[in-house]
């Protein structure tokens, strides 16, 4: 088991102090979908928090785990959650990059599919 393995283990069981303990304490960044960005660890940690006990009918799935290298790992997952009253899946790829010095979790980018929402051009939604 990897770290992101018990990263994702953790987050999906709402562990936040096991899942601090996934992530670096020096230098963590976390780019988001909305090209918004957040630095270091307790931040982040208090984010997701934040965010997902929020979230009614809360569900993580993991599809699959691609390690790249030593360093880097894909992580296609969908999480499902009451948007106006009907549970939604949001399918997303997350890239980690853990750290030379200890191991764990120092960069985290997350790629969301959005269902139902509009192509930003006309034509660029497939039927």
């Amino acid at each position: 088991m990897t770290v992101v393995d018990d990263y994702l283990r953790h987050m999906g069981s709402h562990d936040w102090d096991a899942l601090a303990d996934t992530i670096t304490d020096n230098g963590l960044r976390r780019d988001g979908p909305f090209c918004d960005a957040i630095e270091g660890k307790d931040a982040y940690v208090a984010f997701l928090r934040g965010i997902i006990e929020t979230l009614q009918g809360y569900v993580l799935k993991v599809a699959r785990v691609s390690p790249v290298s030593d360093r880097l790992v894909y992580v296609e997952l969908s999480e499902t959650f009451e948007v106006n009253g009907v549970l939604t899946e949001y399918p997303e790829c997350i890239v980690f990059e853990t750290g030379d010095d200890d191991g764990k979790i120092c960069f985290v980018s997350v790629f969301m599919k959005t269902p139902g929402a509009d192509a930003p051009v006309p034509g660029g939604r497939a039927s």
